[in-house]
């Protein structure tokens, strides 16, 4: 019983979780045929406008404004075989004195904390396309 209960407590050491400051979603996906137009579907799903670059191993997508974060976002994906990283960006709108709202003149990554709906948005983005994660600063 002793042994249980020293296993329960350390076990959310070994465990891949989340934790304060990480930046980056990797999502290992089963299937990798014609993953780049799985991902851009993903992103395409939330509205987001994917920039057509020529580079198949690397998805953008231009700044969507999402109203739940006050502010705008932008999202990268990096394809390597059969996994996907996903990082983003955000910026808050600013009211200037006249009372219209400006773009956001700069951006900050889009990192993990308690309660952070950039991180929620990067997360369900990252939870449509595939069950297995690894998250990493």
């Amino acid at each position: 019983m002793k042994y249980l209960l020293v296993l329960i407590l350390i076990s959310p050491f070994f465990c891949k979780a989340q934790k304060f400051g990480d930046t980056k979603i990797t999502v290992t996906v089963a299937d990798s045929i014609d993953l780049y137009k799985k991902v851009k579907i993903v992103l395409v799903n939330y509205d987001f406008i994917v920039k057509d670059n020529y580079n198949y191993d690397t998805l953008t997508t231009y700044s969507k404004e999402f109203t739940n974060i006050n502010g705008q976002c932008r999202i990268m994906a990096v394809i390597n075989k059969n996994t996907v990283t996903f990082s983003g960006i955000y910026g808050l709108k600013q009211i200037d004195d006249w009372g219209y709202t400006q773009n956001p003149k700069n951006m900050q990554n889009i990192i993990y904390y308690k309660g952070s709906k950039g991180w929620a948005l990067l997360r369900s983005i990252a939870e449509k396309l595939g069950d297995k994660f690894e998250f990493r600063n």
